[in-house]
Parts: structure tokens; C-alpha cells; sequence
């Protein structure tokens, strides 16, 4: 449940060939669905699947009846690293209230709940209470040596290490570690273009975060928040992967950014019943 690749990576991913046949029957999930009158060959969901992007559920793998996706999740999950990430409860009619338990973290907050929420056109995450919420976000002590990250999801908890979210020296250790190349500005915490990019990063972090929270694992891919620098395959992880793959020089975790495959795969989550 650790990362250390400088933004943090709560849970493992991985992407091959399928694994999980849909014509074999796979135990039942604990989502009750409607019953549908319409009935879909196993090929038919397969065939579809295959013919997806990499990580990418498009809407050709999001238009089945509600049965499919309750008898073979566990393909669904493995094709797309996905799973159940969050408490139940803590998405109560597809929403989760989030109470931020300190000021310095607010404004990061509320802008990656808005990212989540403009992408996927629906209150995924609204603002909660002390007394009212059903997730909490705050700081925690988690060194910075081996095994400490940057942030942290675990049912029903975010947590953003202060002890690099507090430091002027992080951040352009990371922006090198990840881009190769210096910060602009990095020698100068003070000044608009260091606070611009420290701004965006934090609220990566926290969007990436979130999206634990909506059951998204990792992926391989620069240009998606959910991305991490390796993922071991797994029963829920496609493949395994040791290092980044850029896309068009772009790091979403330097922009913000969601990707497209994060948009998809947070609405199939939906669809399989995660949040």
C-alpha cells in the first residue's frame, strides 16, 4: 500500500492478453443488479474488450446490460486495473461527501474533487462536514525516506505527507526524477512560476488520490493522473511494467489533467458498482 516513486501510488497495477476468458463463469460480486431481458454472448463482451485501447474501457465496453458486468467483473477488473478501493458506504448513490480537516489542504481539495466531477458530469465528491461526511482528507507524518509517499488512500482516508508537501526541495526533485529536466524556477520557492507549478502538483496528487477512492489502479501512461512509474501484475492488473511510458512529453501529474483513460475507466468503476 506504499509508493516511494515521489508522487504516490497507493496500490499495485498491471496488461496482457486476456486472462480470464468471458466464456468462463466467475463468481458472483457482491453488487445486486436489475435483471435485463437482453441477453449478450460472452464472445460479443470479449471481442469488444480486445479491441479496446490499452486501459481503456470505451464506450463499445460500457454498453452492456447490467448482468454481464456482474457475472464477469473479474475480467473487467483485470483488463482495466481496477477494484474495490473504497469502504461501503463511504458512496452513498454514486456520492461521497469529503471534509478536508485542514485549511492548507482545502483549495487543492476542492479543485481535484471539481476535476473528477466536470470530467465524469455527475457530483462524484461533494463538500462535506466534520459531523456529515463520509471520507476525510488530512495530513500525516510519513518521513521521507524509503517507502514514504506523497499521498495515500485506504477506505476512507486521504492522506498528503506534510513532510514533502512542506518542503522546497521536493518538488524539484520530483519534476527532474520524472521529466529529466530542472524545474523552472526551482531555486526560487517564492516566487509565481514555483507556486504555479507546486499549486498544480498538489492538486495532482490529491486528484490521483481520488482516484483510488473510485477504484482506479495504476497505469503505465504519462498523460493519465493515474499513472506510476511500475505495477506488477496481479489478479486485478493486466501486466506488469518498470518504467513510465511518456506520451506526447506530457505528465498529468505536472497539468491536472484527466486523460481519457481515466475518465473511462472511473466510469466503468461506476457501471461495475465500485462507487
Amino acid at each position: 500500500m506504499k509508493k516511494s516513486s515521489f508522487f504516490l501510488v497507493a496500490l499495485a497495477s498491471v496488461s496482457f492478453a486476456l486472462t480470464v476468458p468471458l466464456t468462463v463463469n466467475t463468481t458472483s460480486s457482491p453488487i445486486t443488479y436489475a435483471k435485463s431481458t437482453k441477453r449478450v454472448a460472452g464472445k460479443a463482451v470479449a471481442k469488444a474488450i480486445r479491441r479496446s485501447p490499452d486501459l481503456n474501457p470505451t464506450a463499445s465496453v460500457r454498453k452492456y446490460p447490467a448482468y454481464i458486468y456482474d457475472k464477469y467483473w473479474k475480467v473487467f477488473d483485470r483488463w482495466y486495473n481496477v477494484q474495490p478501493m473504497s469502504a461501503p458506504g463511504v458512496f452513498k448513490k454514486h456520492t461521497a461527501r469529503v471534509y478536508v480537516a485542514n485549511k492548507a489542504l482545502k483549495s487543492y481539495t476542492y479543485a481535484a474533487m471539481n476535476n473528477w466531477n466536470k470530467a465524469l458530469k455527475v457530483k462524484a465528491f461533494k463538500v462535506g462536514t466534520k459531523a456529515h461526511h463520509t471520507m476525510t482528507v488530512g495530513f500525516k507524518n510519513a518521513g521521507t525516506g524509503d517507502g514514504s509517499w506523497d499521498g495515500y488512500y485506504i477506505t476512507s482516508k486521504l492522506y498528503i505527507n506534510y513532510n514533502f508537501f512542506d518542503n522546497a526541495n521536493y518538488l524539484p526533485a520530483v519534476y527532474k526524477a520524472i521529466t529529466g529536466k530542472s524545474l523552472p524556477s526551482g531555486d526560487q520557492p517564492n516566487s509565481a512560476a514555483y507556486k504555479s507549478v507546486y499549486d498544480t502538483y498538489w492538486k495532482s496528487v490529491i486528484t490521483h488520490e481520488l482516484g483510488h477512492s473510485l477504484s482506479l489502479d495504476h497505469t503505465p501512461y504519462s498523460n493519465d493522473i493515474m499513472e506510476a512509474d511500475s505495477g506488477t501484475k496481479s489478479g486485478d492488473a493486466k501486466y506488469s511494467w518498470h518504467s513510465t511510458k511518456v506520451v506526447d512529453d506530457s505528465y498529468a501529474i505536472f497539468t491536472d489533467k484527466l486523460s481519457s483513460r481515466d475518465i473511462n475507466r472511473a466510469k466503468l468503476t461506476r457501471i461495475l458498482g465500485y462507487w
